[in-house]
């Protein structure tokens, strides 16, 4: 463990400056450490300093770096074919559609290949409307999703987002789609019990549903989790058996956006199935294929299904790379290998271990919680614990945090674009913990007290006490 001496000013790593060949790609922005190679839940930089993967990326590589079965799986595909014209028939596609069917829950058995997150959700968003014009319900297509929710980056996904920072931005082009508030146990009345506060928060969207009117919701979307300040929080079962009851009153799709928590994110196949809800539409990526090579899809239940292929419907949808074959391959060998490495289980295991830590995490005076499930979990960090604030954006303390991690061999994940959310809310920003699946006890050990050590070490630079 380093010391504050040895983490010094003169050595730390910086913002990566727009020079050179860096200049060329539009808004990057970096720390000025450059990749070489990764291995296991390991990044190595050109001078080969060795960094965990605290967050698996984006919480996008759930497998291990440089697998050589997912290598070969991929080369072996290419050695075949890497593209296909939508006129010809797809076996690295069916293949996999086989094999995934038998990991979603048991109503989840078709799958329309996208190449990453952002697309998954917008496809679900027309697959939702069109299942409803199919059916009569024509006047059916407004989504509900939750306020400082993060569904992708493309302008339908971001109306999705219920983010000041994207109404700022691009409000004048984002469809204005309804929102409500999502589960919270920082807003949770004293006294009253998490299981009948779910079911309240839940009735949220009903009320959203009455106002809108019944016959034009399509759909309501959201996370298994909290979103935003809330990000990780895990609602009780009550919440979302109460809006699986909502969504049946009124013909409303629910659908559960698992890109981020599917493929044993959570210790289960997908986080869905800690709450015994059946969903209608799923929406998975990051995981689905380690992200080794884009890919992304959009689940659907055999009654959605059904009812296209009763009524003949063709869904008029695609994307270049939609069931690109490379993609599947590498889907294919990440299902064999979170069954073969017993990498779901493991999810779970170590995340008991992970959340054995959150006495001594909690004892610094910038955490202000801890919270999460299976392999992935969240700080919320503060200046103060009383107030509940992140410091001012002219501290840079997100930017001196990730400074001091790197150069004590942790990498996190984050945008580095400094505040993100409204002061209104008093709120802490969340600091992800969410390491590769294939983590061990000894790697969280390691791992683990380099976390409580670079936040002492960012407590005393910011002259935290």
């Amino acid at each position: 463990m380093k010391s504050q001496e040895e983490i010094s000013l003169k050595n730390r790593p910086e913002s990566l400056k727009p020079e050179g060949d860096w200049s060329n790609i539009f808004s990057y922005h970096p720390m000025d450490v450059e990749l070489k190679r990764s291995e296991g839940i390991h990044y190595f930089d050109v001078n080969d300093n060795k960094y965990i993967d605290v967050t698996s990326g984006p919480f996008a590589f759930s497998l291990p770096h440089n697998d050589p079965r997912m290598k070969k799986a991929i080369a072996d595909q290419m050695e075949a074919f890497s593209h296909i014209t939508p006129t010809m028939a797809n076996r690295p596609l069916a293949n996999y559609s086989a094999k995934l069917q038998e990991v979603t829950p048991p109503k989840l058995n078709t799958v329309y290949p996208v190449s990453g997150g952002s697309e998954a959700v917008e496809t679900a968003i027309k697959v939702a409307r069109e299942h409803h014009v199919t059916n009569g319900n024509t006047d059916k297509y407004k989504i509900i999703s939750n306020y400082q929710s993060y569904h992708g980056m493309t302008l339908a996904t971001q109306g999705l987002s219920g983010n000041p920072a994207y109404a700022k931005k691009y409000g004048a082009i984002l469809n204005k789609w309804p929102h409500i508030h999502q589960y919270s146990d920082h807003e949770k009345p004293e006294g009253m019990s998490r299981e009948d506060w779910g079911i309240k928060c839940a009735q949220e969207l009903e009320k959203a549903i009455y106002f809108e009117g019944a016959n034009s919701v399509a759909a309501y979307i959201a996370t298994p989790h909290g979103c935003g300040s809330e990000y990780a929080v895990v609602p009780p079962k009550e919440y979302w058996q109460e809006v699986r009851r909502i969504c049946d009153h009124y013909n409303v799709l629910l659908i559960a956006d698992e890109v981020v928590t599917g493929f044993g994110r959570t210790g289960k196949w997908f986080a869905m199935e800690h709450f015994g809800v059946d969903v209608d539409i799923m929406t998975i990526a990051k995981g689905m294929s380690g992200c080794y090579v884009p890919m992304g899809g959009v689940v659907i239940s055999d009654e959605i299904n059904e009812a296209f292929i009763k009524n003949k419907a063709v869904f008029a949808h695609g994307f270049t790379n939609s069931g690109n074959p490379l993609a599947c391959a590498a889907a294919s060998m990440a299902i064999d290998i979170y069954k073969d490495d017993k990498l779901i289980e493991n999810s779970a295991a170590m995340g008991k271990k992970i959340e054995s830590y959150k006495d001594m995490l909690l004892s610094h005076p910038t955490v202000k919680d801890m919270r999460g499930w299976g392999l992935m979990w969240v700080l919320e960090m503060v200046e103060n614990k009383d107030s509940g604030e992140y410091f001012s954006i002219d501290k840079g303390a997100e930017g001196t945090f990730h400074s001091i991690a790197m150069q004590n061999g942790l990498v996190f994940y984050s945008t580095m674009y400094g505040r993100r959310r409204e002061p209104l809310f008093k709120r802490g920003l969340p600091l992800m913990i969410s390491p590769p699946l294939c983590i061990n006890e000894s790697q969280i050990e390691e791992m683990m007290d380099k976390v409580d050590n670079s936040i002492s070490l960012w407590e005393a630079e910011m002259g935290v006490a």
